[in-house]
Parts: structure tokens; C-alpha cells; sequence
């Protein structure tokens, strides 16, 4: 598992951010990133990615820009509109493609937990 020196070693742009903070969003990944061995030789920077996607999605919220973050979904058909813009408690892809490090955690998920496919 990272440390905070690692983390902040890896993205110099956080080094600004409380020591404790960063702690506080690597504990979350940790929680939410079950089976380590699954991960092979790519948890820690899989882990610290995660990190810095909660870190990012705060930074937004502390903004009071928390709308950003939240899943938006638009359909059409006729004459009928529905719009969903309420973020769901389980993580979605869309959710971890709005910020640069969630699609960098996104892309090792996918090399690490993605099973062989058949066609």
C-alpha cells in the first residue's frame, strides 16, 4: 500500500494538499479496493490513482461544484424526456472517467479484474 510520500512523490500537483487528507482518501481506496493479489504488481499505483480521483472529486465539492462529478443521464423518445442527475452508491464507469486519474484507475481495473472473454 502507497504512503503519503509516494503519493505525493507520484503527483507533485497534491503537494500543497494536508498530509492527513491525502491519509484520509487512501484509507477510502483501500476500502474499496478489495483482493490486493488480484491486482498483481499493479495495486500500489492503481491504489494511489483511486486516491487522487477522491481527492479530485472533494476538490470539486469543496468548490460547491458537486454537481460535476454525478452521473448525468438524457433520454429521448417522442415526445418523453428523462433526465437522471443523482449520483448512485455504487461507483460507475462514468463516474471514474470524469477526471484523469479515475481513467488511469479505470484503465489497471480493467487489465487486473477483467477475466479471459469468449466470443
Amino acid at each position: 500500500m502507497a504512503s503519503v510520500t509516494d503519493f505525493k512523490t507520484r503527483f507533485p500537483e497534491f503537494a500543497s494538499v494536508a498530509d492527513a487528507r491525502i491519509q484520509l482518501f487512501l484509507d477510502d481506496a483501500t476500502l474499496l479496493m478489495s483482493s490486493p493479489g488480484k491486482w498483481r504488481d499493479f495495486y500500489d499505483i492503481a491504489h494511489q490513482y483511486y486516491a487522487a480521483h477522491f481527492l479530485v472529486a472533494a476538490q470539486f465539492t469543496e468548490r460547491g461544484d458537486s454537481g460535476i462529478m454525478a452521473p448525468v443521464n438524457h433520454k429521448e423518445v417522442d415526445d418523453v424526456v428523462i433526465k437522471k442527475a443523482i449520483g448512485e452508491s455504487l461507483p460507475r464507469t462514468d463516474e471514474l472517467l470524469s477526471t484523469s486519474y479515475g481513467k488511469r484507475y479505470w484503465n489497471y481495473r480493467k487489465i487486473c479484474l477483467v477475466g479471459p472473454r469468449g466470443v
